[in-house]
């Protein structure tokens, strides 16, 4: 399948996908051809995605900030989809590129919620999955090495009318007025620091400070790493509970040891339990990902939440 994709003038397009069988991303290999020399053709080879590059002819004056390329494209329906649930949830998350692509995101049953496209596709991605957890189950992707919107425009049209020529309806998420998914959400609030800093001398103890938190915070949340990037799938899994169930919450990096020296074990000593992730309601230790997977479950999350 062939897209008219537009590209600035001497910069090649290359696509990029993702293969799952070995977790890691392939970037397009350059070929010898005696195509067009003023077009960069990509094409799908097994699970990797090779092309070969052109120089630009020259062309009318109008048109020589962009270059119309040709580029085949892999159907929608023949993508291989990324899961994002389970264990390698994270894994996955922080592997995809940083680089402009056109996605698709569909829930945890297999529908397709949204159709996107993004001059950062790994960005997007982490956002929605920060952001509309109880939405995003897997997600296709198809890196475009070109910085043209242009180029992006024409890649997720093509996604678009496949799945239209599919299934005779528009995605719920690109619906007419539907602003669930391009809405700019509000800034995620940073993660709490005990300390200035370090070489500071502090003139309480740790524990003191673990107290005054839990219990100055309706919600907090001990995690290992950062609200944006939890290092441990515990923890995505607490942060994960706490976005579906749109309450408003703390987190401290136990990891941070520039600003929260000895946070690890002081606050297992502070709450008598082994273990982090932990989280704290209104001054009381609820318990780590496995305890609040049972508060869902059991309707009584929402509960203590609302109390």
């Amino acid at each position: 399948m062939y897209v008219m994709a537009s590209a600035i003038t001497s910069h090649p397009l290359t696509l990029s996908c993702f293969s799952s069988s070995s977790s890691r991303w392939s970037s397009s290999a350059s070929i010898s051809s005696s195509r067009s020399t003023a077009a960069g053709l990509a094409f799908w080879r097994g699970p990797q995605l090779c092309s070969f590059q052109g120089r630009s002819r020259s062309v009318s004056r109008w048109r020589q900030s962009v270059l119309v390329l040709c580029c085949q494209l892999k159907k929608l329906s023949e993508v291989e989809p990324l899961v994002l649930l389970g264990d390698d949830a994270i894994s996955l998350l922080t592997s995809l590129p940083p680089s402009p692509g056109v996605y698709a995101v569909y829930d945890k049953v297999g529908d397709l919620q949204f159709l996107g496209l993004s001059r950062r596709v790994s960005s997007s991605i982490q956002a929605h999955a920060q952001d509309l957890p109880q939405l995003v189950g897997s997600v296709k992707i198809n890196v475009v090495d070109a910085p043209d919107r242009n180029v992006l425009t024409e890649a997720w049209k093509q996604w678009m009318e496949e799945h239209l020529e599919s299934t005779g309806k528009v995605p719920p998420g690109n619906a007419a007025g539907d602003t669930t998914w391009t809405k700019r959400k509000k800034p995620l609030k940073p993660d709490l620091k005990l300390t200035p800093g370090p070489h500071v001398q502090l003139t309480v103890s740790l524990e003191q400070l673990i107290d005054k938190v839990v219990k100055e915070f309706k919600v907090v949340a001990f995690i290992k790493g950062s609200r944006t990037s939890p290092q441990c799938r515990f923890s995505h899994r607490v942060l994960t509970i706490l976005n579906e169930q749109g309450v408003e919450y703390e987190t401290l990096n136990v990891l941070d040891e520039e600003y929260n020296p000895g946070l690890r074990e002081a606050i297992k000593a502070y709450s008598q339990w082994p273990t982090i992730p932990q989280v704290y309601v209104k001054g009381e230790f609820i318990g780590g990902a496995d305890v609040l997977d049972e508060m869902v479950q059991g309707g009584e999350m929402k509960k203590i939440l609302q109390d």
